[in-house]
């Protein structure tokens, strides 16, 4: 059974799905934006504090609205099914903020100067947790709660009697998981072709982004197909065999590949034939890929392709078996970037 992993779009930028590396994502809960902060007129000498007419508000200056958005907001609540946690939100800029649940504080980062942080807390125990943004004591300067959840792990299966003989032996001839050919042109097409276990699930990925599952024909073979968008550079291409009782990775399979640069005068070839299309057979019809060089950050990736630089945990999320702190990417990696963020 896929595992699930709960993924909370919250705040400015509303409730949203991503798909994202070896599991299927399953969006649990979503939660309502923090109310728009009201402007309130400062109070007289000597006289009590009185709300601003409508025409005030709208005069307010940027300063006093800056001022006023201080109340820290969840963006994203990402808790794997084992409690692994990742959190990113905002708040006012270059504050201290508390992850907390209930009395308890799960970690703390500093915002940066547009108010943006990622808190990485210890993984959640099983249970119910309510987690909570915290820069004060002061309900305003605490967040909305964040409800969620960590399943109990299955208890050990009972010991039963010894088996009377040894399990069946795989069928003779039974391929080993393999990438047996990988072909990238410059046009920004793939094709791989490897074999594993007969009918077994494989899970493919290129340099850590997830792109698809097949299932292995009868004969073991099953194949990849990227029609368009790989980037001229260096890649990886990653087949994981899930075992079918426990959904558990039981065989890897890594082969790395360039994806040539098409020349200035050379002429482009002919389109190819489309690929087949059948469970063995992974066809992505077009990527969105990009290599990491010094100065990058996900913000600015996120700028790039989606015109909103806050929308960054997408491509977190889609990266996240190499992405360990969404602050720290390194020259050279290459991410698959969603070809489309959720709306706000």
């Amino acid at each position: 059974m896929t595992s699930q992993t709960t993924l909370i779009w919250a705040g400015a930028t509303g409730a949203a799905v991503a798909a994202v590396a070896a599991a299927a994502i399953v969006l649990t809960h979503s939660f309502a934006p923090n109310p728009a902060p009201a402007f309130v007129a400062a109070p007289a000498a000597n006289g009590p504090a009185r709300s601003a007419p409508e025409a005030t508000i709208a005069a307010a200056p940027p300063e006093a609205a800056a001022a006023a958005a201080t109340k820290p907001a969840f963006d994203v609540v990402s808790v794997e099914p084992g409690g692994e946690t990742v959190v990113a939100g905002r708040a006012a800029p270059n504050v201290r903020v508390a992850l907390l649940d209930g009395a308890r504080t799960l970690g703390e980062a500093t915002a940066d100067a547009r108010g943006q942080f990622v808190i990485i807390p210890d993984p959640l125990a099983p249970g119910d947790h309510s987690l909570v943004l915290a820069t004060g004591s002061a309900p305003a300067e605490r967040s909305n709660p964040a409800p969620v959840s960590v399943a109990a792990p299955p208890p050990p299966a009972a010991a039963g009697p010894a088996p009377r003989s040894p399990p069946p032996a795989p069928p003779a001839g039974s391929p080993a998981l393999a990438i047996r050919s990988v072909e990238a042109d410059a046009q920004g097409r793939l094709a791989a072709i490897g074999a594993a276990a007969p009918n077994a699930t494989v899970r493919l990925y290129v340099s850590g982004g997830f792109v698809g599952d097949a299932k292995a024909a009868g004969d073991g073979h099953w194949s990849l197909t990227i029609e368009r968008g790989m980037l001229p550079g260096p890649y990886v291409i990653r087949a994981d065999q899930i075992g079918s009782a426990d959904a558990k990775v039981v065989a890897r399979a890594e082969a790395p590949f360039s994806v040539p640069a098409l020349a200035p005068t050379q002429t482009p070839p002919a389109a190819p034939a489309p690929a087949s299309r059948s469970p063995a057979d992974v066809v992505v019809d077009s990527v969105q890929t990009h290599h990491v060089e010094r100065g990058h950050t996900l913000w600015g990736i996120s700028q790039k392709f989606y015109g909103d630089g806050s929308r960054y945990a997408v491509i977190f999320s889609a990266n996240a078996g190499q992405i360990r702190d969404p602050n720290l990417i390194y020259p050279g990696q290459t991410f698959l970037v969603p070809s489309r963020a959720p709306a706000p």
